[in-house]
């Protein structure tokens, strides 16, 4: 497995452990809020970088030849403004 490919899925794997916590902590009898929404805004943020690195990982591996990228800052600018 490729080194890109193992650091998403140990993300996605942190993000299900996340939303498992959330989802435990809404099914007790007397859930703290304010910890559930703590980490849903920790998963929120933790999704949206999920999906920086995938469209990034996507991008470089199927789209764009990475030792032809001529001005790597243009290329960043590009790829924050996939991303947004």
């Amino acid at each position: 497995m490729q080194i890109k490919q193992k650091q998403i899925i140990d993300h996605v794997s942190r993000l299900e452990g996340q939303l498992a916590s959330i989802k435990a902590e809404l099914s007790k009898e007397h859930p703290d809020c304010g910890k559930a929404s703590k980490t849903l805004l920790s998963s929120a943020r933790s999704f949206a970088g999920l999906r920086e690195k995938f469209v990034e990982t996507f991008l470089l591996e199927h789209v764009i030849d990475e030792s032809k990228i001529k001005n790597r800052e243009m290329f960043n600018q590009l790829l924050t403004l996939i991303k947004g």
